[in-house]
């Protein structure tokens, strides 16, 4: 299976293109620049589940995330877990804005740290949000603010994903008890890892009984898992609300590749154009507004999706059973 596995990532993406392609202009609705939330509910398949409600973004708060990366799919696979396969941690910039902390962002082998309100409106795949409970204390969205900008522009942690699918993974029926806690600042993370890092590092979640290196995103989805430990010892449970799909506008559910972006009409209110513009060399360019407009005034149709398929790694087999 290692083998496979290494030839399956012999075409990954190794750099982090700055380009449209990753970071395209975008509309980011005036009224509601953070979109919207529907009603919570631990399903996978994108669908409206009204009411939305608009969404108020605070440090904490933990994005999963399904992407349409056929490569990711793949590599999810062969670690045996399934939807959603990815995630961030919102956390406060030095600027004062909320930006979203990802390990692996859009596809690319990076952690960035971006502009909140740039990435809900860029990611090309769905998002689920959960809230947290009670916001942070000023002395936990410090430090979980130092964390994501010592974590910012590093490289993803490709090796520690590899062995997530060899006998050397933290990740086991034993093993997981032992072995994956929190390792702290100046390291290289997954998706999943880095959130539990980060909260971890702002004293937000139990230290004793977090394992941010053997948890995958689908166990922050569920709060159960397949690994014995961790469903044990789910480490989002109690603390945040169940996972809300987003939404840029409110009644609809679909993918981010298909919203329409800049010259498209935007069906919407008025919004602001965002064009990320190039800055220092090897950085991600920053997200800029260079220009409005009015929108659609009209009411906006339900955008329907073909029913999804519940594959048989998107759902941990313990979900119906008790702990």
């Amino acid at each position: 299976m290692l083998t496979a596995l290494m030839i399956a990532l012999a075409p990954a993406p190794a750099a982090d293109p700055l380009g449209p392609s990753k970071y395209p202009a975008v509309y980011v609705p005036q009224e509601h620049p953070h979109g919207f939330l529907y009603a919570p509910a631990r399903d996978v398949r994108p669908m409206v589940r009204d009411p939305a409600t608009p969404y108020a973004p605070k440090p904490g708060d933990v994005f999963v995330m399904s992407d349409t990366n056929g490569f990711w799919t793949l590599l999810y696979r062969f670690a045996l877990t399934g939807r959603p396969g990815h995630g961030g941690v919102v956390a406060r910039m030095p600027d004062g804005n909320l930006g979203l902390l990802e390990a692996g962002y859009d596809g690319t082998l990076w952690t960035r740290f971006t502009p909140l309100e740039y990435k809900l409106h860029s990611y090309p795949g769905t998002l689920w949000v959960r809230e947290r409970h009670v916001p942070l204390t000023p002395e936990q969205d410090a430090r979980l603010t130092a964390f994501a900008v010592d974590a910012a522009d590093k490289r993803y942690a490709t090796s520690k994903f590899v062995l997530m699918a060899t006998q050397f993974t933290p990740r086991g029926p034993v093993r997981t008890a032992l072995f994956g806690r929190p390792a702290g600042l100046g390291r290289r993370y997954t998706c999943a890892e880095i959130i539990l890092e980060s909260l971890s590092y702002a004293g937000v979640i139990d230290r004793r009984t977090a394992r941010p290196g053997a948890t995958f995103p689908q166990d922050l989805f569920y709060d159960r898992s397949r690994n014995p430990y961790i469903d044990r010892h789910p480490p989002l449970a109690g603390g945040w609300a169940e996972p809300a799909q987003w939404t840029p506008v409110a009644g609809w559910s679909v993918r981010g590749k298909v919203v329409p972006k800049p010259p498209l009409p935007w069906p919407g209110g008025p919004a602001d154009v965002v064009q990320p513009v190039s800055g220092a060399a090897h950085k991600p360019p920053t997200p800029v507004v260079v220009g409005q407009v009015a929108g659609e005034l009209r009411p906006v149709a339900l955008v329907e999706q073909s029913a999804q398929r519940v594959g048989l790694l998107d759902r941990p087999p313990l979900l119906r059973r008790r702990r």
